[in-house]
C-alpha cells in the first residue's frame, strides 16, 4: 500500500491515503457507529481509521 503522503502516480498529497484502495481522502461520511464512506473514492471504512494518520 502506498504511503499516506503520496499518491499512486508519484505525485504528494497532504490528504491521507484511503486504507481500503489507496486514493486520497477528502472527507470520511459516519453513517453508523462502526460504518463510514470515504469521500471522493466510495470506499466503505470504519470510523477513524484515518485519525492515526501522519497527516498534518
Amino acid at each position: 500500500m502506498s504511503d499516506n503522503r503520496e499518491r499512486r502516480d508519484g505525485e504528494s498529497t497532504a490528504q491521507p491515503a484511503c486504507p481500503a484502495c489507496g486514493r486520497p481522502v477528502t472527507i470520511v461520511t459516519v453513517v453508523g457507529p462502526t460504518e463510514g464512506v470515504a469521500a471522493p473514492c466510495g470506499c466503505r471504512v470504519p470510523p477513524g481509521a484515518l485519525a492515526d494518520s501522519d497527516c498534518e
